[in-house]
């Protein structure tokens, strides 16, 4: 049973914030209570597991089922809940971490916890942990999450589009700022035990970096592997997957460029002016297009 700290409130107080807080400096989610969040630091890592991570809305729920397939599809390796989360706002079920230590190895796990929040045998892993880091070009990234602050119930939904332009670029949203993030993780760009996948890229050549992932796990997949994975990771097929659940509301387009149906010249500028003070020097670049 989860600890009175790992429970969101069934009526959370009608406030602005009434979904989040602030852990350690960083914006959260009420799905990410304290109790979950403190536990990350003594969460061990086995031999085995596989992580997807992510900055929210970068493409994690596609990457995840694309890692799922290569596994090999089976349910019992399928554990679609997010690492640092309570699920299902009940009352009565364990939080997803305590669901993970009790879970036979191998384990899939899927997080979006920033560097500084991550277990210690995720920000340094060792021996057979691998994971799979999925980056995103930031204008999409803050479009698809504005729409995800709209839709999802527990999270604060943006006065206005302009308002979470402004939310996005000054890094006050669930999960910290974007910039942070990914720098956070992209300092293990030179770890053998990490995968860097752009989501740009994926869209762009969807064959060759199943392929590079599998390679990445080691799993040699047949032509008929190749069929089901990308039968089973098409963007249609995720969105059936999700309708129903509390998750339907993650997929969305997932097309690269629908920022500039959103952008107003003079936002995208300001966001252009953080992301090369941001990024210079660190040899990380997004296509915006």
């Amino acid at each position: 049973m989860a600890s009175s700290e790992d429970r969101p409130p069934n009526q959370p107080p009608a406030t602005k914030y009434k979904y989040e807080y602030e852990y350690e400096g960083i914006p959260m989610t009420i799905l990410a209570p304290k109790g979950s969040l403190d536990a990350m630091k003594t969460f061990e890592m086995r031999d085995g597991d596989v992580v997807v991570l992510s900055y929210p809305k970068s493409g994690t729920s596609w990457t995840y089922q694309i890692v799922h397939e290569i596994l090999g599809g089976k349910p019992e390796t399928k554990f679609a809940k997010v690492l640092e989360t309570v699920p299902d706002m009940g009352y009565e079920t364990q939080p997803v971490y305590a669901q993970l230590q009790q879970a036979p190895s191998p384990r899939l796990i899927w997080t979006h916890l920033p560097f500084q929040l991550a277990p210690p045998g995720l920000s340094t892993p060792i021996n057979k942990v691998k994971v799979i880091v999925i980056l995103r070009n930031p204008k999409d990234v803050s479009v698809s999450y504005c729409y995800f602050r709209q839709n999802f119930q527990f999270t604060t939904s943006p006065e206005s589009w302009e308002q979470h332009a402004k939310d996005f670029l000054d890094g006050t949203l669930v999960y910290g700022d974007y910039f942070d993030h990914v720098l956070g993780w992209w300092q293990r760009k030179d770890d053998p035990h990490f995968l860097f996948v752009k989501y740009e890229d994926m869209k762009k050549d969807f064959p060759s970096w199943v392929k590079t992932m599998a390679a990445f796990l080691e799993k040699e997949l047949t032509d008929e592997d190749l069929a089901r994975v990308f039968t089973n990771c098409s963007m249609e097929s995720i969105r059936k997957t999700l309708a129903g659940t509390i998750r339907k509301d993650i997929v969305r387009k997932g097309i690269v460029g629908d920022w500039k149906d959103h952008y107003s010249t003079e936002e995208s500028a300001k966001l252009d002016q953080k992301y090369r003070e941001r990024m210079a020097g660190s040899g990380l670049e997004f296509e915006f297009e």
